[in-house]
């Protein structure tokens, strides 16, 4: 079936709209809940090696490795 135009009178964007109100705030809260999860995975993932870091390692031993290391990795940061 071939296009043909319907009518020729103004667009009314609120009536056609109203179908889809809560369309963005939806889509909105979704992305939203998405990336606030991906973010307490990885902050319990953080946590949990934080943790284990200091009972394979006690009485601040750990803290010291990882001061190390940082500074290691920012030597040779540096020395390019």
């Amino acid at each position: 079936m071939p296009w043909r135009a319907v009518g020729s009178g103004a667009i009314d964007g609120r009536s056609r709209l109203n179908g889809m109100d809560g369309l963005g705030q939806a889509v909105g809260n979704g992305i939203t809940g998405l990336v606030g999860g991906a973010f307490d995975a990885i902050g319990g993932a953080l946590r949990g090696m934080v943790n284990a870091g200091n009972q394979a390692l006690p009485n601040g031993l750990f803290w010291v490795v990882i001061f190390v290391v940082l500074l290691a990795g920012a030597w040779t940061l540096v020395k390019r």
